[in-house]
């Protein structure tokens, strides 16, 4: 519990002035959600977006950040996630909703060789994240270029 600084008295924490003297309290030192991103470099931003599948979660958070809004790498690297994310979802789920009837087995082993490519891919990110390197997917990453220009 914090004491006023002019009289000594126990001060509520949320408390704007002391009950006993009447004297304006210093506001409480908040930690703000920026403050995790304080010594955060790009590089560990950028890789923390590959990680396969969880990767979205930390690519949604840098990209509503205050401090990652101005570093186009970062952004980059988040969109490219996001979409790699959402291309996963269109193979994972809604492609084999559209198989049924003869030739079953072929058209699952379609899909997981397609699973199978884009957790390559990720991996492959994630690898060049952790170097440092910025690596452009064909279709994906001219999307994630478009959306970091359209964001600044």
């Amino acid at each position: 519990m914090p004491f006023c600084t002019n009289c000594g008295t126990a001060v509520a924490p949320s408390a704007s002035y002391c009950v006993h003297c009447g004297l304006k309290q210093p506001p409480a030192a908040t930690q703000g959600f920026e403050d995790l991103f304080h010594g955060m470099s790009d590089r560990t931003a950028s890789l923390l977006c590959y990680i396969p599948l969880f990767g979205v979660v930390p690519a949604i958070v840098f990209l509503a950040s205050r401090k990652f809004r101005s570093h186009v790498r970062v952004r980059f690297d988040a969109f490219q996630s996001l979409y790699l994310f959402v291309a996963w979802l269109i193979v994972s789920s809604a492609l084999p909703a559209f198989f049924f009837g003869p030739g079953w087995h072929t058209q699952k082993a379609l899909v997981d060789g397609l699973e199978l490519v884009l957790l390559i891919c990720w991996i492959y990110l994630l690898v060049k994240a952790s170097h440092s390197e910025q690596v452009r997917l064909p279709l994906i990453g001219d999307l994630a270029a478009r959306s970091t220009m359209e964001q600044l």
